[in-house]
């Protein structure tokens, strides 16, 4: 069975505040970032166990050349996989922590 993937609201948004500032920094990088997070995120859908757990639950990808991680929500039971944030890696991790984290379940 394949494990099903929801990118949250939340994640959306940090994407889209993330590609804001590259887009008035350098609007060259652009394509590269959005490149690099959809690859995070095929290769967090494949292998959601290849990273290991965080004290908050969630699982931690870098994005390769950006100083940003994906963080995922893993349902076993159900086999789902949810992308709760793309967050820049100075910012304080409890952030996500405080995200909803429950409402993917279709």
């Amino acid at each position: 069975m394949s494990w099903q993937l929801f990118v949250l609201g939340p994640a959306e948004e940090d994407i889209c505040q993330a590609v804001s500032y590259y887009e008035s920094v350098a609007p060259e990088q652009v394509t590269r970032f959005l490149d690099n997070i959809q690859t995070v995120i095929n290769d967090v859908e494949r292998y959601p166990f290849a990273s290991e757990p965080q004290p908050n639950g969630l699982r931690r990808r870098s994005v390769k050349g950006f100083p940003y991680s994906v963080w995922a929500d893993l349902d076993e039971a159900s086999q789902i996989v949810a992308i709760v944030g793309v967050v820049h890696q100075k910012r304080n991790p409890t952030v996500i922590a405080r995200r909803e984290q429950s409402n993917y379940q279709s």
